[in-house]
Formats: structure tokens, sequence, C-alpha cells
């Protein structure tokens, strides 16, 4: 994408560099006269970090995620537009639109793109003129079990390009209720369930993904279901510089489903066990908070010792996905 674009007018470009500026003096100068062609053609991480995605495994949080951080009026996060995928032709809230309406959603921050151009316009065209109006602007993606390894390449890869100095949330749950409530919705919409290795597997993905994102990216952080509280927005939001006070009436415990190895196929229950093994490894040391993140660290190394416990997961994440 970035290759086929032509060169954008100074002036332009040099509006969008306006995010190099600290987050809490990004300027936004209107930008209602420029035309969508000159805003297609600007490098995407002009944005910088005024972007934000949240991303996680199927039902493991990422609406609820995203629908509190849209409740504040600096933030704009799309629900789902699968940026690393669009085909990046001018008629995204046509295709957007008509997708969240085809899944019954009705209109809100996360399931409705404005009509902020003349005509339709790229996806890039109304992410980077919505950076004009909201301090951060971005999306929620979901890594579905199918193909599970491919999208989180795919997603590494594209952000990493674009999105370098974006601010990322991952949400984490626990994995047997990820894994029930992923099947449980396939079947209640009539599709076929993925297997429970699958699902497992990609929830492993996951985990591996915001692994190696923590330690490429400069802001990348996570969420756990079972811990979100007060503390969890007032921590985000003095991160973001946003008020996020009222980000937690979002979440209501008492409609949660929770699940246990008994609702599994006993089969599975040695990797469903392995699984949330990780996961409270993985939850235990990022809320104590990882040290020496970028301390060198080899897989093959055969002393435990050897490894920070940011090591020891991805070391726990290579051989799951082994063994999965």
């Amino acid at each position: 994408m970035r290759d086929a674009v032509i060169a954008m007018p100074r002036r332009v470009f040099q509006w969008f560099r306006g995010q190099s500026l600290p987050a809490k003096a990004v300027a936004h100068e209107p930008v209602r006269d420029v035309p969508a062609a000159s805003i297609r053609s600007v490098e995407l991480d002009a944005i910088g970090p005024q972007g934000l995605f949240v991303i996680g495994a199927a039902r493991s949080g990422t609406t609820v995620m995203q629908n509190a951080l849209n409740d504040s009026r600096e933030i704009f996060l799309f629900g789902e537009p699968v940026f690393h995928e669009d085909p990046g032709t001018p008629d995204f809230a046509a295709r957007y639109n008509g997708k969240h309406r085809g899944w019954g959603n009705q209109e809100n921050k996360s399931s409705f793109c404005p009509p902020l151009f003349e005509g339709d316009a790229p996806w890039f065209a109304y992410l980077c003129r919505l950076a004009a109006m909201y301090r951060y602007v971005g999306s929620k993606l979901v890594v579905n079990p199918h193909r599970a390894q491919e999208n989180c390449q795919a997603i590494f890869d594209f952000h990493c390009r674009y999105f370098y100095r974006a601010h990322y949330v991952f949400t984490f749950r626990n994995p047997i209720d990820v894994l029930m409530s992923t099947r449980g919705l396939a079947q209640l919409n009539g599709d076929t369930a993925a297997d429970y290795e699958t699902v497992l597997r990609s929830f492993v993905h996951v985990a591996g993904l915001y692994i190696r994102m923590l330690r490429n990216l400069p802001a990348v952080s996570a969420v756990f279901h079972e811990n979100v509280g007060e503390a969890v927005f007032r921590d985000l939001g003095q991160e973001l510089g946003v008020d996020l006070s009222a980000a937690v009436r979002y979440y209501d415990t008492q409609r949660v489903r929770h699940y246990t190895l008994d609702d599994i196929p006993a089969p599975v229950r040695g990797a469903a066990e392995a699984v949330i093994g990780l996961y409270e490894n993985l939850r235990e040391q990022a809320l104590a908070g990882f040290k020496s993140i970028q301390l060198e660290q080899n897989s093959k190394h055969l002393d435990a010792r050897h490894f920070t416990p940011l090591g020891a997961l991805q070391r726990e994440v290579e051989q799951l996905l082994a063994r999965l």
C-alpha cells in the first residue's frame, strides 16, 4: 500500500506530522478542505501515538473493552474493520456500515463510520480525518480460531509497518470461558464450531502475539477480564492521558457465564489444563510488571534459571503450540 501512493502536498504532510507532539498537545487543525485523495497518500505512521488498538482472541472481552474506551469523547475505535486485510478501495464506509447492519448492530462509534467525505473514501482516509477530531483513533482486532497463526503474523507485520508508535491493549480471559463461549456462539449462530484444540491453539497464539508486540513495540499493555475494575481504567487512563473513570460501568460481572474443566470432553482436558497454566502464569507476571523485557533469551537453553519470567512464558508458548 505504501509503495502505491503518490507524494502528498507538503502542507498536508506537515499537518499530519503534528502527532509528533506529546499526546496532550496534539494539534487538531481542521482538514475539511483536504480531499480524500491527498489524505490517502499519507504514511499511516504519521498518526503515531494517536493510534489505539484493542486486540484479543474471540470472546476474550475485546468488545466490552472497545465499548468502554469509546465512552470517552477523546477516543474513536472502529469495530473489527480488519484494516490489515482491507483492499483500501474508496468504499470503506459502505462496506463497513453494511457489515454491521448485516450483523444487526445498532449505530454507535463501534459500528458506524460517519460520512466525513463528500462521497466515500478508503479506510485510511477516514482514520486520518478522525485523528483531527479525537486524541486516539484505531480499532478492535479479534483473532478468530481459524487461521490464528497466519492472522497473528499479519497483525504484527501490518502494525509494525504502519502503527509502530500506537498504543495496544490486549484483552485476556480465562481460556475455558473463551473456549466454551466461542464454540457456543458459533453453534447459536448456526455455524460450525471450531474444534476444542483449534480454539485453545488460537488462544496461545494470541498470548504469543502479546509477548512479541510487548518486546518489539513501545506501548503495549494487557488487561485480564477477571481483574477489570476501577483501578484498571485508572491506570490505563493515566497512560493515555484520558479520563476513563466511567469505563468500568460497561462491565457487568453478573452477566458473564463461567465454565469449568467438567464442561470439556475428557480427551481435551489435559491440553486445556496446560493452557490454563499458561494463562495464570501470564496474568501473574503481567500484573506484577515484567522486568528486563529486552534481556536476550534463547528458547533452547536447558537451564530454567536462564530465563526471565517473560522469557519463560515465551518458551511455554512455543512448547504448547508444538503440543497442540
